[in-house]
């Protein structure tokens, strides 16, 4: 059975502070006018494989998904914000940079290996590893006085919230604290992408009991069992490759058993008719959080260009 993904979330380490993302009245206490500045660089994955057995292609729901680059610009929005808002307080705050860690895939559906080890020429080098993007930069948040924890968060620097509106230096500090007040300025709340998420999950694991997958499977198990490796599915595959120690050349039989079986055209079409059909069912909640995410990304870009 294949692992859940974990769902891409909007604005990461940046508020790890926050406590409530939710409304407030702003108008109490929000910043000054934010000042001119030039947005970094916001970097991207591609949206579908690049070589592989998946080249160039998708599933329906990506289309709902938050992109790998649209988290990294809400997230760089929402820390520019956050520091301008704790610089009105006195405060010289930098959040760790945005786009550090990029994950393997541009969103939640993990295309290029949602079906096992896809890619030759990885597999060559790595076997059933992903090579160079294994090695992610981490970033940290900063060393923060009592003070700068409370208007960063509205809490105390245990976790303790202050009664009554907390404030600093007499000026009131924003619900949630300058956090919480920078992911409401660009909407970053109001993003839920979970149906998404929830809906790929679901659709992985009925695909993989459809009739012609699980001919498609039994066809696959028994061509990488004359290469010397036993396993149900590419799933299985993995983990045995784990124990076994034979990460190379199981993965390279493993693909070489795949292309000749089909197995990746079918078990694509198969999992494209169910993703069209959930899309059908649960269309306007699944609009709506597409919408809710445009809408702060374009919120995001907005921050960062004026």
């Amino acid at each position: 059975m294949p692992k859940k993904p974990g769902a891409m979330v909007a604005f990461l380490a940046l508020t790890v502070f926050t406590a409530a993302c939710g409304g407030g009245d702003e108008a109490e206490s929000s910043p000054a006018p934010l000042p001119q500045k030039q947005a970094d660089a916001i970097p991207s994955l591609p949206a579908t494989p690049q070589r592989g057995l998946l080249k160039g292609k998708s599933l329906p729901l990506e289309d709902y998904m938050q992109t790998y680059q649209q988290t990294v610009k809400i997230t760089k929005a929402v820390g520019l914000l956050q520091t301008e808002c704790m610089a009105d307080f006195g405060f010289d705050f930098q959040p760790p940079s945005a786009g550090r860690t990029p994950p393997p895939n541009d969103n939640d559906v993990n295309i290029e290996r949602r079906y096992g080890v896809t890619d030759r020429k990885l597999a060559k080098e790595h076997g059933y590893g992903i090579g160079e993007q294994e090695q992610q930069t981490g970033a940290r948040m900063p060393e923060l006085s009592s003070a700068a924890v409370l208007v960063l968060s509205g809490q105390s620097s245990e976790g303790r919230k202050t009664a009554g509106q907390p404030s600093h230096n007499g000026k009131r500090i924003p619900q949630g604290g300058c956090s919480g007040w920078a992911v409401r300025k660009v909407g970053a709340d109001a993003i839920d992408m979970s149906l998404a998420s929830k809906l790929s999950y679901e659709s992985l694991a009925t695909s993989q009991e459809a009739p012609k997958v699980r001919s498609a499977l039994k066809d696959w198990s028994r061509c990488l069992k004359r290469e010397g490796y036993d396993a149900a599915t590419p799933f299985d595959a993995i983990d045995l490759a784990q124990v076994e120690g034979s990460g190379t050349s199981m993965a390279l039989a493993d693909i070489d058993c795949k292309e000749s079986t089909g197995l990746l055209d079918i078990w694509l079409a198969e999992e494209t008719a169910i993703q069209r059909s959930q899309i059908e069912k649960n269309h306007l909640e699944l609009a709506a959080a597409k919408k809710s995410n445009e809408s702060a990304v374009k919120a995001a870009e907005k921050a960062l260009r004026d």
